[in-house]
């Protein structure tokens, strides 16, 4: 597994493309709580986070419990770890939620990589 995670149009998904030969067909974009591992890269892991969070799952299981399919795939998530933290509950259980599962996803990684503004770090 792969991690690669930076603010928001920082130039993650340009990166992945060039850097690891992605494309456009290759890339599973999320837009609800629903995991597609039939894409190479998946993207928006922040939103997957926070649909699961309104419809009441747990996101941070549900990685766990396809953790062996999740060993070949890219994983982009925005960084919305910085700033002040949000005064709204939900907000806030989101940024926390989503902090769990880059850790644990994170931990599992061979390798992660920060990317800000199209300059990427290799972390690990």
């Amino acid at each position: 597994m792969i991690v690669i995670f930076g603010g928001a149009y920082c130039g993650k998904l340009n990166f992945v493309k060039e850097k690891f030969n992605v494309l456009e067909d290759d890339i599973y974009y999320f837009k609800d709580e629903k995991l597609n591992l039939e894409k190479r890269v998946l993207s928006g892991l922040h939103i997957f986070v926070l649909e699961c969070l309104e419809r009441g799952f747990k996101p941070l299981e549900i990685l766990k419990e396809n953790e062996r399919e999740l060993k070949d795939k890219i994983i982009i998530c925005d960084d919305i770890s910085s700033g002040i933290v949000p005064m709204e509950v939900m907000n806030r259980r989101w940024r926390e939620e989503t902090g769990k599962c880059m850790q644990y996803l994170i931990s599992k990684s061979q390798s992660t990589y920060r990317v800000f503004f199209g300059l990427d770090t290799k972390l690990k």
